[in-house]
C-alpha cells in the first residue's frame, strides 16, 4: 500500500487552519509525506497547521523533518459515563428540539459558538440535514427563553454520543455549561440508554474538567495531534 494522507481544508477561509490526517505511511517515507502534505496546506492559504496520524504503524512524535517540525497539541480523548445515576438535572436551562423552520439559526449558534474551540468544524447545510435525520437529537439551549447555546446528540452509535454542546460566549461563567451536559444526559438516559460517551480535547481545560468531575472516564485516544511549523 503506498503512503498516502487526507487534507482537511474547510477551515482554512474561517479561521486560517489546515489539518493533515495521515492515512497509511510507509516505512521510512513519513517525512517526505509531512513536508508535501504541508505545502498543498500552504498552497491552499493555511497559516496555522495540524497533523495527526491514523496509522497505528506510523505514530507521530515530536521532532524536526526537514523543512518541519512538528509540536504536540492534544490529545482527542474518548470519554464514557453510564447514565444509571445522573449528577444533577438543569436548573436555569432548558431544551428545545431542533426544527427544520429554526435550521438557519441553529447553525449560526452552532458556528459561533464552537468557532474557536479545538477542532471545531465549521457547519454547512449537509451537516443540518444530518442533525434533522432520525437518530439525532438536536436544538437549543435557553435561558428564561433567551438562545444562549446549542446541543448536538448522536443516537446511531454504540454507546450513544453528545457530539457537541456550547454555550455562546456570553453566556459562559455562570454553571450553564453544567447544566447543559446535565440536560444532554438527561435526554439520552429518557431515550432509555444506559452510557453515552462524548469526544473532549485535553487542552480545552474548561471542558475536559468539567467532564472529569461529572463522572467521564477515558476510554481511549482517538487521534493525537501536533502543530506542524517551520523548521
Amino acid at each position: 500500500m503506498e503512503s498516502a494522507y487526507q487534507i482537511f481544508a474547510g477551515e482554512i477561509t474561517a479561521k486560517g487552519k489546515g489539518y493533515l490526517a495521515i492515512q497509511h505511511c510507509r516505512t521510512g517515507e513519513l517525512e517526505e509525506l509531512l513536508n508535501r502534505g504541508r505545502q498543498e496546506l500552504l498552497n491552499q492559504g493555511a497559516t496555522e497547521l495540524f497533523v495527526a496520524s491514523r496509522d497505528p504503524g506510523a505514530p507521530l512524535e515530536e521532532g524536526c523533518f526537514g523543512e518541519c517540525r512538528l509540536e504536540f497539541v492534544r490529545d482527542i480523548l474518548i470519554l464514557q459515563r453510564e447514565l444509571s445515576q445522573l449528577p444533577g438535572r438543569p436548573e436555569r436551562l432548558t431544551l428545545e428540539p431542533l426544527t427544520r423552520a429554526r435550521g438557519g439559526a441553529w447553525l449560526a449558534l452552532h458556528n459561533e459558538c464552537f468557532f474557536e474551540m479545538p477542532n471545531s468544524a465549521t457547519y454547512g447545510p449537509a451537516d443540518l440535514e444530518r442533525a434533522l435525520e432520525e437518530g439525532h437529537r438536536c436544538g437549543f439551549a435557553l435561558v428564561d427563553g433567551v438562545t444562549v447555546g446549542v446541543y448536538e446528540l448522536d443516537l446511531t452509535q454504540d454507546p450513544p454520543e453528545i457530539e457537541g454542546i456550547a454555550l455562546h460566549k456570553d453566556a459562559r461563567g455562570q454553571g450553564l455549561g453544567r447544566e447543559l451536559l446535565y440536560g444532554t444526559m438527561g435526554l439520552l438516559a429518557g431515550e432509555g440508554f444506559d452510557c453515552c460517551k462524548l469526544l473532549a480535547a485535553t487542552d480545552n481545560e474548561s471542558a475536559f474538567s468539567l467532564y472529569r468531575r461529572t463522572g467521564f472516564k477515558a476510554a481511549g485516544i482517538q487521534s493525537k495531534w501536533f502543530r506542524m511549523l517551520p523548521n
